[in-house]
């Protein structure tokens, strides 16, 4: 046998992947409880073991959370794209990437997405961003920013109608959070991005998607000169993984 054959996925693996199968074609919802382990037990006929190895995959994949003690168990908890960005985080760590690494991916991926969701977006994604520059206008603070921003882009990345994009952004967006980097903002600054989440939100209602992409871009960009100016020696230092 040569050294570097690959092995084959074992057992735990296998029963792992035929449980987040049944968990999505089941369609069972978050909070759902899953057999119990002695029921899995007699199910697969492995032992205690293996479906505990089994488990606790599905948990470090975050499809499963193990509630302790009685009429505890396995309970069904859907991944999300959170989730995603600390893996992520971790092997750009590894890769020594950094904020500005990820920023220019962003800076490639969400114009795009803003193109995409001119002819996709619906009334309700756009009332729901126009309230979201609102409460910035109405507050311009770091914690009422953050949460506001978060959702005008993730909203945004969900009206591309575009899973895998969706997905990606809102992954990206959680490594490149500035404010939870270090970076600081003016309340004239949070005034400023509002400002231009509007300007987006104009070219979205006007279906123009060169427009919204031009404004997308215009914005990221003014982000990324704003952080280099203020915060160079932040995002320029490797991202870091942090629970």
């Amino acid at each position: 046998m040569q050294g570097n054959a690959r092995r084959g996925p074992k057992i735990s693996e296998v029963i792992a992947r035929e449980l987040a199968n049944h968990i999505v074609e089941a369609g069972l919802v978050a909070g759902s409880v899953l057999p119990t382990e002695r029921e899995m037990i007699e199910s697969f006929d492995v032992g205690r073991s293996t479906i505990r190895e089994a488990l606790r995959l599905l948990e470090t994949r975050n499809v499963i959370t193990l509630r302790p003690g009685p009429g505890g168990g396995p309970v069904v908890r859907r991944p999300r794209p959170e989730d995603l960005s600390e893996a992520l985080t971790l092997i750009l760590q590894f890769e020594a990437a950094s904020l500005d690494d990820v920023m220019e991916a962003r800076r490639a991926l969400e114009p795009t997405i803003a193109r995409l969701a001119t002819s996709r977006i619906t009334e309700a994604d756009l009332d729901l961003m126009d309230q979201t520059v609102r409460l910035t206008l109405r507050a311009p603070n770091p914690e009422v920013f953050q949460e506001q921003n978060r959702i005008f882009h993730s909203t945004l990345a969900r009206a591309a109608r575009s899973v895998v994009l969706q997905v990606f952004l809102e992954s990206l967006g959680c490594v490149a959070d500035g404010i939870a980097g270090g970076v600081t903002y003016s309340a004239r600054r949070y005034v400023a991005a509002a400002r231009a989440h509007e300007r987006i939100i104009e070219a979205l209602r006007a279906r123009d998607g060169d427009r919204a992409e031009q404004m997308m871009s215009e914005h990221l960009d003014e982000a990324v000169g704003y952080w280099h100016k203020k915060h160079k020696d932040l995002v320029t230092r490797p991202v870091v993984w942090r629970r």
